[in-house]
């Protein structure tokens, strides 16, 4: 899921109307120091709290509890298309500009809708306390977000539907629609002065920040990528391209892209090079591209 620049007003500025490109003009105002400071903080609020922002991070879980069943996840579509994500007391906990990494934390509720409850122990409404990290796509199309804590609402997502478990039948209710922006009270951490410490050499794989957690990271392309700004890049772009089409497709072309995600990762787990490896990044976006063409 905001985050885009504009590039094209040079350009349009040397075509002037009639004969007064001759007249002398004032140069444009320039933005000052204090409004460009404000300009950055409403981004940086905006990849912590915004209805893109919550969107993506639903896609994270149910995403995840996809990969966890290591099955047909299409009984996942009808939940994940009527659940609604909240944050309560969202954070900007840090930034790092070198990066271009926002991380941020909160309460992260999903609210269930009506029928749901019977498959989740009554319950309406999964929480767990996340802390989750926003990244802009190497190609520029938006935020690759990744998360940490929301493991017990995943693992109760993956069990939705599975042999022996209750298949309530999910009752959709439209929902309201949310103000467009960031909430006003998002909160912003400001860092701490720096101690006076010596200076010493990062490992390069700390530059390395894929779309998913490498903390953990299991097999030996998943450790590859995350020590790879290259490849670790062409996962987020990957990453975006996942979320702009999942976003923008009907339910059936959601769950063709979530089911042809294992063949993925078989054939990029076989590489045993970087460029087979981002060879196989390259494939993939064709073949997200081609699925959600209906091809």
């Amino acid at each position: 899921m905001a985050w885009r620049g504009a590039v094209a007003l040079a350009a349009g500025a040397v075509l002037l109307a009639g004969c007064d490109w001759m007249e002398k003009r004032d140069p444009p105002q320039q933005q000052s120091k204090a409004e460009l400071a404000a300009a950055q903080r409403d981004r940086i609020r905006k990849a912590c709290a915004s209805e893109g922002t919550y969107d993506r991070l639903k896609e994270l879980v149910f995403d995840e509890a996809a990969r966890i069943r290591k099955s047909d996840p299409r009984n996942l579509d009808p939940l994940a298309a009527e659940a609604v994500v909240r944050m309560e007391d969202p954070v900007v906990k840090s930034r790092d500009e070198a990066l271009n990494v926002t991380v941020c934390r909160g309460r992260f509720i999903l609210e269930l809708p009506p029928g749901a409850e019977n498959a989740f122990d009554g319950e309406r409404r999964l929480t767990a306390d996340v802390e989750y990290a926003a990244q802009a796509a190497l190609d520029g199309s938006g935020l690759v977000y990744q998360m940490d804590g929301a493991e017990p609402i995943v693992y109760r997502l993956a069990a939705f539907g599975l042999p022996g478990r209750p298949m309530p039948k999910i009752v959709a209710v439209p929902q309201p629609s949310a103000p467009p922006g960031a909430p006003a009270d998002v909160v912003i951490v400001e860092p701490a002065p720096p101690k006076q410490t010596r200076a010493r050499r990062l490992p390069a794989r700390v530059t390395a920040r894929p779309s998913f957690n490498c903390r953990y990271a299991r097999t030996g392309t998943e450790k590859m990528i995350c020590a790879s700004p290259r490849l670790a890049a062409r996962d987020r772009e990957m990453a975006s391209l996942w979320y702009a089409l999942m976003a923008r497709s009907d339910p059936a072309t959601r769950g063709h892209l979530r089911r042809s995600r294992d063949a993925f990762l078989d054939r990029r787990e076989r590489c045993a090079s970087e460029s087979c490896v981002d060879s196989a990044y390259v494939s993939r976006m064709a073949e997200l591209r081609r699925i959600a063409q209906g091809d």
